[in-house]
C-alpha cells in the first residue's frame, strides 16, 4: 500500500447558512487488489480531527462516471466539508475509488472506460474488487465503523449504475444507496440505437462500429466489455449489441438486460433485505438519464421497493456538488433536536396531545422545517408500520432559551400510545421516539426524544 497526502483542505467554504472553516485532509492512495491483480488508486477524505480523535467513522463511497476518474468532482469533497463543518452531521470518511478499466487489447483503445462494477473475463473482476477488496481494505486501513449501518454508496452517471448494482446485490454491506443522473436501467437504451449512435456514424448502413467513433460508441463498447465479453471476437473482444443497421441484436441485448439494475431490484425484492434508496436527476439531462430514472422508479414501484426520487432543473453533470449535501443528509440525517417539555407521556391525563419542539443544527433556522414532512417513524428502534403525522404546528419561538428558534408541534396522544402498544413497549420505562422530516431545501433531518411512559392503557 502506498499513501501520500496530496491536498490539505483549509478552505473557507461559503455555505448556504454562512461561512465556516474546515481542515480535513485528502489522501491519494494506491492499494493492491487481489481480484484484479493490480494496484488501484483512490482518494480518501478524512475529516478534521481524524488523526488525533481515536474515533471510528461512517464511510461514504462516491463512484465517478464515464467522463471522470477518481480525481474528478472535487466539489463532492467540498460538500463533505460543508455538512461536517457546519455541524449538520457527525464527521465521516469519504472514499472516491477508481472504477475505470481498459478492456481493449493491443492498444486499440487506450482510454479507460467504466467497469460498471461487473465481473467480466475481459475487464476483470471489478465487482469483487469493490465489494471485497476495496471495502475490506478501507475498513482495515482507516478507523471506520465497519458495519453496513454506517456504510453508504453513491455515484454519478455510470457510477450511479455501479452504486445501485453494488447496493442491491450486497445489501449486507450498504445501508443506503444514492444515484445522481444514474444510468440505472440498461434496457431503456435498447430501442434507441439510431438516436444514440447515429451522430457517431454519419452515412448509410452497413455500419462498422469502433469504440473511438464518438461518445456513445465508447459507452456502448464499455457496456459490451462488461456485459457481453467475447474473447473469440477480435479486435474488440465483445459482442456489440447492435447489428450493422443499428438494430438491437436480441440475444446480445438479453445479456445486457440481465445486468440491468431492474434485474437486481427484482432479486432484491424477493429477499428479506432492506435498503434506503435515493435517486435524483436533472429535468434537462442531455444524456437521457431523466427518462431512465423515471423508468427505474416505475420498476421500483411495481416491486413495492421504497425509494425517494428528486428532480432538479439542470443537466447531466451540472449539480453534482450542489446537491451532494442532500444525498449526504439522506445517508446521515441532520442532527435535529427534538424535545418534549416534560419528557413525560401519560395518555391517562386529560390533555389529548403530546408536544415536541424541533430545532435544526448549526445556523439552520427552524422555519426551514417543512411541516408536511414531519413524522414519528420509529419507537424504541422499531420502524412503525404507519408513521404518525403531527396535528398542528405553532409559531416559532425560542422555547429552550438557547438563542435559536424552535418549531413546536403537537401529536395525538391517543395515536402515539397506540403506536407504542403496537411495537410492544413495556411500561413503566423510558421510550425513544424518533422524529424525521425534511427542510424546505430538501435536506433530511432526524431527532430523538426519550419519554418516560408510566402507563399506556386508559
Amino acid at each position: 500500500m502506498h499513501r501520500r497526502i496530496v491536498v490539505t483542505l483549509c478552505l473557507a467554504i461559503l455555505l448556504a447558512a454562512g461561512a465556516a472553516l474546515a481542515a480535513g485532509t485528502v489522501e491519494e492512495v494506491t492499494f493492491y487488489s487481489e481480484a484484479l491483480g493490480m494496484e488501484k488508486s483512490l482518494q480518501v477524505y478524512l475529516p478534521e480531527g481524524y488523526e488525533t480523535s481515536g474515533l471510528e467513522y461512517p464511510v461514504v463511497y462516491f463512484l465517478h462516471g464515464m467522463t471522470q476518474n477518481y480525481l474528478g468532482f472535487p466539489e463532492v469533497i467540498d460538500a463533505a466539508e460543508q455538512v461536517i463543518a457546519d455541524g449538520w452531521v457527525e464527521p465521516f470518511i469519504l472514499v472516491k475509488p477508481d472504477v475505470n478499466c481498459t478492456p481493449f487489447a493491443d492498444g486499440g483503445f487506450p482510454e479507460p472506460v467504466p467497469s460498471s462494477l461487473t465481473n467480466s473475463e475481459l475487464t476483470g473482476d471489478y465487482e469483487t474488487y469493490f465489494v471485497e477488496d476495496l471495502v475490506g481494505w478501507v475498513d482495515a486501513t482507516f478507523r471506520t465503523l465497519a458495519d453496513r449501518d454506517h456504510r453508504f454508496v453513491t455515484g454519478h452517471s455510470q457510477g450511479g449504475y455501479g452504486a445501485m448494482r453494488a447496493a442491491l446485490r450486497h445489501p449486507d454491506l450498504f445501508a443506503k444507496v444514492g444515484s445522481h443522473a444514474g444510468a440505472l436501467a440498461i434496457e431503456v437504451m435498447g430501442g434507441f440505437g439510431t438516436v444514440l449512435l447515429g451522430p457517431d456514424y454519419p452515412g448509410e448502413p452497413p455500419f462498422d462500429y469502433r469504440p473511438d467513433a464518438g461518445f456513445f460508441s465508447k459507452y456502448a463498447f464499455a457496456l459490451a466489455a462488461a456485459f457481453a465479453p467475447n474473447l473469440s471476437n477480435p479486435p474488440w473482444y465483445v459482442d456489440f449489441p447492435y447489428d450493422a443497421n443499428m438494430q438491437p441484436i436480441p440475444d446480445v441485448w438479453l445479456r445486457f438486460t440481465a445486468q440491468s439494475n431492474s434485474t437486481w431490484a427484482t432479486e432484491f425484492a424477493a429477499s428479506d433485505s432492506d435498503l434506503g434508496i435515493y435517486l435524483e436527476c436533472g429535468t434537462l439531462d442531455e444524456m437521457g438519464a431523466n427518462y431512465i430514472n423515471q423508468y427505474f422508479a416505475g420498476v421500483l414501484d411495481a416491486l413495492q421497493i421504497p425509494y425517494t426520487l428528486r428532480w432538479f432543473e439542470g443537466t447531466h453533470g451540472s449539480h453534482v456538488g450542489l446537491r451532494m449535501p442532500i444525498q449526504l443528509s439522506f445517508f446521515m440525517p441532520l442532527n435535529a433536536i427534538a424535545e418534549s417539555p416534560h419528557h413525560f407521556f401519560n395518555p391517562r391525563r386529560g390533555w389529548p396531545v403530546q408536544e415536541f419542539m424541533l430545532e435544526l443544527p448549526g445556523d439552520l433556522e427552524a422555519e426551514l422545517i417543512a411541516f408536511d414532512t414531519i413524522e414519528i417513524t420509529e419507537i424504541n428502534g422499531v420502524e412503525l408500520a404507519s408513521a404518525l403525522r403531527p396535528l398542528v404546528s405553532h409559531a416559532l419561538s425560542d422555547v429552550n432559551g438557547n438563542g435559536q428558534q424552535d418549531l413546536t408541534i403537537w401529536f395525538s396522544a391517543h395515536q402515539l400510545a397506540g403506536a407504542m402498544r403496537d411495537v410492544g413497549v413495556d411500561v413503566p420505562s423510558n421510550v425513544d421516539v424518533v422524529l424525521r422530516g425534511e427542510t424546505t431545501d430538501e435536506l433530511f433531518w432526524e431527532g430523538t426524544e426519550t419519554l418516560f411512559v408510566p402507563v399506556l392503557e386508559k
